[in-house]
């Protein structure tokens, strides 16, 4: 269990999903479960695990692709799944972002997307 953004919706999955598809979920997961000094935002081993700094529908869209390999994105949240494709080490689906932003980028996304 995940608790996402500061909404703090919860998100299930499995963790043997997760952590074979995703190495950053395999730490973060291990370290969870065997209870060691877990790094801020975690919680004890039977507890979820809490992401404030993501966005609900950000990280399901990361939750959807590890399921699937592949994911559904819009505009509003393009960039963000970009970012966490990165820090989360997932490079195939930083290309289907990248691929996704390039399709349909627009003037108002540019100066966005360059910070990104």
């Amino acid at each position: 269990t995940f608790v996402v953004g500061q909404e703090q919706q919860k998100v299930f999955a499995h963790c043997c999903v997760l952590a074979c598809r995703c190495q950053a979920f395999q730490r973060m997961l291990s370290q969870g479960l065997v209870g060691t000094e877990d790094p801020p935002g975690n919680v004890p081993p039977q507890g979820p695990l809490i992401l404030g700094n993501v966005q609900p529908e950000v990280f399901l869209a990361v939750i959807e692709f590890l399921y699937t390999n592949s994911v559904t994105l819009n505009s509003q949240i393009a960039l963000e799944v970009l970012t966490s494709s990165v820090e989360y080490g997932l490079q195939d689906l930083c290309k289907l972002c990248v691929k996704f932003i390039k399709d349909t980028l627009s003037v108002e996304q540019v100066c966005e997307a360059l910070q990104v």
